[in-house]
């Protein structure tokens, strides 16, 4: 199973659709971060704090797995020298069409967020990733590469979902039914059975995986990182959020 291409996939119909994550952001927001008040989301709901990216303005930042027409048109309009890193072309194509509707420069690349080779090494301040790693099975992978193309003391920002998420039954979710149906960590091509995952794949869904926190904590520190900031956040969707407050995370680390 190739994960990257069917996540890929999959993400181009989501640009398509109008996912959360593929709407541009507005002229406000864009005025906002030109004016130095950036509000840029890592999670659901909330702004990362402004303490965290106020020493990457002006200087050279990549948006991880950040296509869709917001952090990466966000990044530019604060000023940073931004590049951004998206294996799906469609929302590729969301950040081209926010940044000619602002006039904004950022140069896009075609990636899978495992393998940044491409990339020259220490070539970069900073890392911006919303939550994407849970269509990777190999977060370390992730880690390792955003360690290699930072400069020593860059700021890598990312979040992800709580574990505890994908315990619950996806179909009884939807209707706001919360019955734990699997184990953890869960990842789509173990936990569902080969008939389950065949159907979700063509039915053009994501595949994604849980990870567990000692992969995600552990696995940024291993990979020569040191946190130096942390908060949860929800989803929107009160059925979720009134059983379980830190769906979301959001780390601020630095590169030893």
């Amino acid at each position: 199973m190739n994960e990257a291409e069917i996540n890929a996939k999959a993400w181009d119909q989501e640009a398509v659709n109008g996912n959360a994550w593929a709407r541009i952001v507005d002229e406000e927001e864009i005025n906002n971060a030109r004016n130095g008040n950036i509000h840029l989301r890592v999670t659901i709901d909330k702004n990362i704090p402004l303490s965290w990216i106020e020493p990457l303005k002006g200087k050279h930042v990549l948006s991880l797995g950040g296509g869709g027409g917001q952090q990466t048109p966000l990044l530019a309009a604060y000023g940073c020298q931004t590049e951004c890193v998206d294996r799906s072309s469609g929302m590729l194509e969301r950040d081209r069409a926010a940044l000619e509707k602002y006039k904004l420069k950022a140069i896009l690349h075609n990636l899978d967020m495992t393998d940044l080779s491409p990339i020259p090494s220490s070539s970069f301040d900073g890392i911006v990733s919303p939550v994407s790693m849970n269509f990777v099975s190999n977060i370390q992978k992730v880690f390792s590469e955003a360690a290699r193309i930072l400069k020593k003391g860059g700021i890598f920002i990312f979040g992800i979902a709580n574990p505890a998420l994908y315990m619950f039954d996806d179909i009884k979710l939807a209707k706001g039914r919360m019955k734990i149906k699997y184990t953890l960590p869960f990842s789509d091509d173990k936990s569902l059975s080969s008939k389950e995952l065949k159907k979700r794949i063509m039915k053009g869904d994501t595949v994604e995986y849980s990870h567990t926190l000692e992969s995600i904590i552990g696995g940024v520190t291993e990979a020569g990182f040191s946190i130096t900031g942390f908060f949860s956040d929800g989803t929107s969707f009160e059925p979720i959020d009134s059983f379980l407050q830190d769906c979301y995370l959001a780390f601020r680390t630095i590169k030893n």
